[in-house]
């Protein structure tokens, strides 16, 4: 019995489909996903694959159809190439639709490129779900990419008793087989997150890394929390966490004319003046 030859243009059209499918699918996910530094320290999965697992679908996904497009367009230039040539004839007698899609087309890039509305409703509503995920301060990391650090660094960092968190993490049943593997590393082969071995070691942590009455300077501001996502707290958290009279960090800011409204991330205050968080962190703390 001959063997049925493979139908190229049917294939091609099948695998175009199943890229739009996968693209549109994760489109949609990586809409709602928390921003990475929340997703890593927590752990964040949804059908048992990580944001990462979903951003590496989404590309690949974006391949197949790219390629799949190319070999499509291959195989059907010739009616494509004439269907193109009638369009363009027709165009004449099309102005007014090629002219509103145009325009369209412009409006789209104009507003995402600079945020202009309505079309910055969608990315404000997009912030928004991302922000969403943050219910209590624990699920932000005290510092970008803390679950690189290994556990020992992280002790080191965040002044914790290592022995101490140590043996509170093994009657946890926390397996530890090395200090030197990263908090990312022990949290994967215990099949929980960062977020939750530092609430395990956290009360460990001794309070008196702040030494009363310290004065900050602009190079130690950026030391502290260039990278560690501040932009999300608010201003009294900040202070609350460095031991700094909030009250006196709003007269810095009121002296420049400006201010941080009350239970107002820093990062959207921030924005108020066309400044970066770190930036207005350093007017509101330094004296």
């Amino acid at each position: 019995m001959k063997k049925k030859a493979v139908n190229k243009r049917a294939l091609v059209s099948l695998f175009t489909s199943m890229g739009f499918l996968v693209m549109g699918l994760t489109g949609i996910v990586l809409f709602f996903v928390p921003e990475g530094r929340i997703a890593y320290w927590t752990n964040w999965t949804f059908l048992g694959i990580s944001k990462t697992q979903w951003g590496n679908i989404h590309v690949l996904g974006s391949l197949v159809f790219v390629v799949a497009g190319v070999f499509h367009t291959y195989f059907n230039w010739k009616p494509l190439k004439g269907y193109i040539i009638d369009k363009a004839k027709g165009g004449i007698n099309r102005s007014w639709e090629l002219f509103v899609t145009v325009v369209v087309g412009l409006i789209l890039i104009t507003g995402a490129v600079f945020e202009l509305p309505p079309l910055n409703y969608i990315l404000v509503f997009n912030e928004f779900i991302k922000d969403s995920w943050i219910t209590s301060e624990e699920y932000e990391p005290p510092f970008g990419h803390a679950e690189m650090l290994s556990l020992k660094g992280f002790s080191r960092k965040m002044d914790i008793d290592l022995e101490a968190a140590l043996k509170a993490l093994d009657d946890s049943e926390i397996s530890i087989r090395d200090v030197e593997d990263s908090l990312k590393k022990i949290a994967f082969e215990n099949n929980t997150s960062p977020m939750e071995l530092y609430r395990i070691m956290k009360p460990f942590e001794r309070t008196s890394r702040v030494p009363a009455g310290l004065v900050y300077t602009p190079e130690m501001i950026e030391d502290m929390f260039a990278g560690g996502g501040i932009g999300q707290k608010t201003l009294a958290q900040v202070c609350e966490q460095l031991g700094v009279d909030c009250s006196a960090a709003r007269n810095r800011l009121a002296k420049k004319g400006m201010e941080a409204a009350q239970g107002e991330k820093i990062k959207d205050s921030a924005e108020r003046y066309d400044m970066n968080p770190l930036d207005f962190l350093k007017i509101a703390l330094v004296e």
